[in-house]
Formats: structure tokens, sequence, C-alpha cells
């Protein structure tokens, strides 16, 4: 006699990246930040390099990114770099699906969230564009807390939202997500098809690695809503 297999953890809520996890918007951020760099005749830094920072708040990534920048400059480099990705974001769009799982996760009562690097004002932007506001219950910006992979965000939207961190999932495309769901006690799932690439998401040991847009989407439809 076989042993049933056990059921799946079951998660209330989903708090998700945006850029790069529901966003396809890994390239778009990188030829934005490499394009600031070359307006300003800085050193170029590699795709890899740039691809890191994404998530972090855009002042942290700049510390990071380009280490030489002297603080009368950082204006400038925050001008040049949301010149291009204002020319680019209408090319933007969520993965393929995804916008399907999020209206399906909703529906069977799943408590949808944002934990995003971004501003306010980025996001908001990018999800009214979108059609998604009626969607997510609560959101979070790096202007509204420490950014990843301080917990700050997340346990903002967990005491919003009335979450017990045992029945949260956070998912996102880097090792930043991963780090910030750890540090709150939450579950992550990472996904490999955004900004770090699988060995790194790996070292940070998330709860699960998910390699394509449809393993994620089938991962967390058998967890979640």
């Amino acid at each position: 006699m076989t042993s049933p297999t056990p059921l799946a953890k079951q998660y209330r809520a989903v708090i998700f990246d945006w850029d790069g996890t529901l966003l396809d918007s890994t390239h778009h951020i990188v030829g934005a930040l490499l394009g600031a760099c070359r307006d300003l005749g800085l050193r170029e830094p590699s795709r890899e390099e740039a691809g890191w920072v994404i998530g972090l708040s855009l002042q942290a990534a700049l510390y990071r990114l380009v280490p030489d920048l002297g603080a009368d400059r950082v204006d400038a480099f925050v001008e040049r770099y949301r010149a291009h990705f204002m020319a680019l974001q209408y090319e933007m769009r969520l993965f393929e699906g995804q916008a399907g799982l999020l209206r399906d996760l909703s529906a069977g009562g799943a408590v949808l969230g944002v934990a995003t690097g971004k501003s306010r004002r980025g996001l908001d932007e990018s999800i009214e564009r979108l059609g998604l506001r009626d969607l997510f219950r609560a959101t979070r910006t790096a202007d509204e807390a420490r950014g990843k992979p301080d917990p700050d965000m997340l346990l903002q939207l967990l005491a919003e939202l009335d979450l017990a961190p045992d029945s949260v999932l956070m998912v996102g495309d880097t090792t930043h997500d991963v780090l910030m769901a750890r540090a709150a006690g939450v579950d992550s799932l990472a996904v490999a098809y955004g900004a770090h690439a699988p060995s790194l998401l790996e070292s940070a040991r998330p709860t699960a690695l998910a390699a394509t847009v449809p393993d994620m989407q089938a991962w967390i439809r058998a967890r979640a809503g």
C-alpha cells in the first residue's frame, strides 16, 4: 500500500515583486541604467552588473553600480535614467499568462500584494496602464519603506493585511526578494526568468525555484487561491 501524496502547503496571500517577476521589464531597466551611464560619461557596467541591482531602490542601486558617482551628479543620473526608462515604458508588458493568474488567484480568494523597488508613482502608473488596480489589496514601494533586502516593506504589508508570516508567499526574481522574505519569516518562490541567474537565486536558499513563467504559474496555482 502506497502512502498518500502530501498536500502542498496552501497560502492565504501572495506578494509579488513587480519588475522581472510580473512585468517583462528587466532588459528595459538594464538598458536605461546603461544609457544613463553613457550620457554622463561614466564607466559602463556589464549587463550582469546592471541586472544585479534590479529590485533595489534607485539610490541603493547607484551606490552599488556607479560607486564613483559624486553626490552632485546623483540627480543628473536619476534624470537620465528616468528619461530612458520612460521612453521604453510603453513597450513593457506582463509576461504571458500573468494577468490571468492574478485574476484567477483573486477570484479564488487569495490576498494579492506587491513589494517593489519602484517608486510609488512608477508602480501606480504601471498598474493603471495595465488595468490591474482592483486586483491588489495592498502595495509597498521603495519610497515608503526601507529597501530590499530589508524586511520592512514586507512587514508593513503583513501588518496592513493582518497576515501571519506562515500564510504568505513572496514571489520574486532576485536574491533581494528571497532575503527579504526570509528576514520577515515568509516563504519565497524565486523565479529564474528575470534579473538574477538560477545559481545566484539558489545561493539565497528560496523555498522553491521556478525556471519558467509557466512553472511559476503552475506552482502558485497549486498552493493559493
